[in-house]
């Protein structure tokens, strides 16, 4: 379980703010007219804070902050029509923002550590 409190206190920092900035300067897609719709774009015609919602799922686990965001790119339309792909979409924003979200994004010394944890414990798991 994760306790948001101590996740906001201990994760507050410069590199989280510039990771917010880039996150949401990421263009999701282009409109009829041209103009291109940025996250912050996004979250803003979903009624959502985009500053707010930029730190918060800069502080939550990187999965958490995809499927969150994936469930917010899901519900939004660009001229009428929905995301095909809201997963894709969560995870390169997410990476443009500097966020590990999948096992090639990881720092190698880390990818290997992750990689013997899981074989750990599918060794642990009782069959």
């Amino acid at each position: 379980m994760i306790n948001p409190v101590i996740t906001a206190a201990a994760g507050w920092s410069e590199a989280v703010e510039e990771r917010a900035k880039r996150f949401l300067d990421f263009t999701v897609g282009t409109e009829g007219s041209g103009n291109p719709v940025t996250v912050a774009t996004l979250l803003a015609r979903c009624q959502y804070d985009p500053v707010a919602s930029a730190r918060f799922l800069m502080l939550v686990p990187p999965l958490t902050a995809q499927g969150e965001f994936a469930r917010t790119v899901a519900d939004f339309r660009i001229d009428g029509e929905p995301c095909p792909d809201p997963a894709a979409v969560a995870r390169a924003a997410l990476a443009h923002a500097g966020r590990a979200v999948a096992m090639a994004d990881i720092h190698p010394e880390r990818q290997l550590l992750a990689v013997a944890v899981c074989f750990l414990l599918r060794l642990a798991r009782p069959r």
